[in-house]
C-alpha cells in the first residue's frame, strides 16, 4: 500500500478501501476519492456541519487515458459501497447536466417524488460524469450553470423560472464526481471559470495505474460491516459534526498554512485552493460519521489535510502543465509600451500609461525603459496653473545613423579616382501633344472643345473714307429732259 494512501487513510470506509486494492489496478488515491464523493453525497441529506453547511465532498481524477485507470478506480468503490448504499446510487445517480435549469430541474424532481412521505423531503442527487470533457464543451453555452453549480455546492437555495412555474432548491443535496485528461483539463478547465470560483469545490486528483494483475484476477470481496452500521447511524437522524478542541486548533493551523501557500502563488493558482480549509472540514466530518461520531479529532483532520494537501500538489501540476502547452512569447517592458504608444496616437501621459499597462510595470521601469529606446522620449509638461507638471511620454522618429565617407581609392597608376562630373539637371521633357500655354491674361477656350484655347487674335479696324458729293448723270430718257 502506498504511504501517500496510508496518510489518508481513516475509520471503517479507509480499512475498505485498503482491503480491496490487491486485487485493483486502480490508483488507492483514486479509489478513496471516488468513495468519499459517493458516500458524503448518501450521508448528506441528515449529516451536516455545525455551521449548518452541507457535508458533500466534490472529486474529479485527472489521469491520461489508459494508464490512469480512472474507471477502474470507480469500479472499485462502486464495488465496496453497492453493499452499503445501493439504493442510493441506483436510483439517484445521473450524468450528462450541462446546464442550468437542468441541474434545477433535476434536483426540484427528487424532491417533488418524496414530498409528502413520513421521512420527509429527500433532494439527495449524485453526478457522475466520466467524460467530463464533453460535458465542459456543452457547460459553456449555459451562462448560469458556473453559478447555480457553486451555489449547489454551497449548500444554497437555487432557483430557475420557466414558463409555467417557478422551481427551486431550497437546500440542495448534491454530489459530483468526474473523469478527465490532463490534456483536456488544459483545453477545455478555462482560467476565467476558475478565477471566479468554479474549480475550488472541486478536489482534483492524479491517479496512475498501481500495479498490472492478471486477466482471470476478480474484485475483492470486502467485509463493510461496520461501514453499513456507520450509514444506518448517519441516516437514523440529523447529525451535528462539530471539531473536538484539539482538533480545532490543527485545523486553525491549516488554515493558516493554506494561506500562507496562496500568497506564495500566482492569483490562477491560489483560486483553486480558496477553500482547501473548509474542504478539510468537509472530510473530517464524513470519516468521523463514518465511526459514529459527532466530534471530529486531531486524527480525522490530519487524515483529511493529507487528502486536500494532494489534491493541491496535483492541481498545482495540472495547471502549470496546462501553461506550458499553450505558453506565449513574454513581451518586453519597451514592446508594451510601444504598442500603447501607438494605441493613443503617438502620445500619452504616464497616468495613462501606466493605467494601460496594469500591474505588468512600474513608473521607474517605464521610465528606464523609455530611456533605452531609440524611438521614443520623456518629457515634463508644466502648466501655467499651480498644478503638478506632468509627465509625457511620445514615440519619435529614431535618428539616422551617421554616413561614414569613404576615402579616395588609388587606382592602378598611383592617381586617385576623379569624382564624377555633376551635369546639369535635364529639363523635363513635354508630354506628346501638350500646348505651351502663354503667360499673361487666360486664352479663352471654345465650349465643347476638346482641344487646346485658341489664340485670341486682336483685329485693328479699317479708317472710314469721306462721302463724295452725288453728282446727276444727265438722263437717257427725252421725256425727262423737256422737264
Amino acid at each position: 500500500m502506498s504511504t501517500t494512501f496510508e496518510a489518508m487513510r481513516f475509520g471503517p470506509l479507509g480499512d475498505a478501501v485498503a482491503a480491496a486494492m490487491p486485487n485493483s489496478e486502480a490508483d488507492p488515491v483514486g479509489v478513496w476519492a471516488a468513495a468519499l464523493s459517493m458516500y458524503s453525497a448518501a450521508i448528506s441529506r441528515n449529516v451536516r456541519l455545525d455551521n449548518n453547511r452541507p457535508v458533500v465532498v466534490w472529486t474529479v481524477l485527472a489521469g491520461r487515458s489508459g494508464v490512469g485507470r480512472k474507471g477502474y478506480a470507480l469500479f472499485t468503490a462502486k464495488t465496496i459501497l453497492n453493499q452499503v448504499i445501493g439504493g442510493f446510487l441506483d436510483t439517484r445517480t445521473r450524468d450528462g447536466i450541462s446546464s442550468g435549469p437542468s441541474l434545477v430541474d433535476m434536483l426540484n424532481k427528487f424532491e417533488l417524488e418524496t414530498s409528502g412521505q413520513p421521512t420527509g423531503i429527500d433532494g439527495r442527487a449524485m453526478l457522475v460524469e466520466e467524460e467530463w470533457a464533453s460535458v465542459l464543451k456543452r457547460q459553456k453555452r449555459c451562462p448560469n450553470f458556473s453559478t447555480l453549480f457553486r451555489t449547489a455546492w454551497d449548500g444554497k437555495t437555487i432557483s430557475n423560472r420557466t414558463k409555467k412555474e417557478l422551481q427551486a432548491v431550497s437546500r440542495p443535496l448534491l454530489g459530483f464526481h468526474a473523469h478527465i485528461t490532463p490534456g483536456e483539463w488544459a483545453k477545455y478547465v478555462s482560467s476565467s471559470e476558475a478565477l471566479g470560483g468554479s474549480y475550488n469545490r472541486l478536489l482534483p486528483v492524479l491517479v496512475e495505474r498501481s500495479k498490472m494483475l492478471s486477466y482471470t484476477n476478480k474484485p475483492a470481496v470486502v467485509d463493510v460491516k461496520a461501514l453499513k452500521a456507520a450509514y444506518a447511524w448517519a441516516t437514523a437522524e440529523t447529525r451535528v459534526i462539530a471539531f473536538d478542541k484539539a482538533a480545532g486548533q490543527r485545523y486553525d493551523e491549516i488554515r493558516a498554512e493554506v494561506e500562507d501557500r496562496m500568497a506564495e502563488l500566482p492569483e490562477l493558482l491560489s483560486s483553486y485552493m480558496e477553500r482547501a480549509a473548509e474542504q478539510v472540514h468537509r472530510i473530517a466530518a464524513v470519516l468521523t460519521a463514518t465511526t459514529r461520531k459527532t466530534k471530529i479529532t486531531r486524527k480525522a483532520v490530519d487524515a483529511a489535510w493529507a487528502f486536500v494537501s494532494y489534491s493541491m500538489a496535483s492541481v498545482e501540476k495540472l495547471v502549470r502543465e496546462a501553461a506550458d502547452q499553450t505558453v506565449k512569447p513574454v513581451k518586453s517592458t519597451a514592446e508594451m509600451i510601444r504598442e500603447v504608444l501607438q494605441r493613443y496616437e503617438g502620445e500619452a501621459s504616464s497616468t495613462i500609461l501606466l493605467r494601460a499597462l496594469g500591474t505588468r510595470v512600474t513608473a521607474a521601469s517605464v521610465r528606464a525603459a523609455v530611456e533605452q529606446m531609440p524611438d521614443a522620449t520623456m518629457e515634463t509638461v508644466r502648466s501655467g496653473g499651480r498644478g503638478a507638471p506632468r509627465i509625457m511620454y511620445r514615440l519619435i522618429e529614431p535618428e539616422a545613423p551617421a554616413v561614414v565617407q569613404e576615402p579616395e581609392t588609388p587606382t592602378a597608376l598611383g592617381v586617385t579616382e576623379a569624382e564624377p562630373i555633376s551635369r546639369p539637371a535635364r529639363r523635363p521633357r513635354k508630354a506628346v501633344g501638350a500646348a505651351e500655354r502663354p503667360t499673361g491674361k487666360p486664352a479663352l477656350r471654345v465650349v465643347g472643345s476638346t482641344g487646346p484655347a485658341p489664340k485670341k487674335v486682336k483685329v485693328k479696324a479699317k479708317a472710314k473714307k469721306s462721302a463724295a458729293p452725288v453728282v446727276a448723270e444727265p438722263s437717257s430718257n427725252p421725256f425727262l429732259a423737256l422737264l
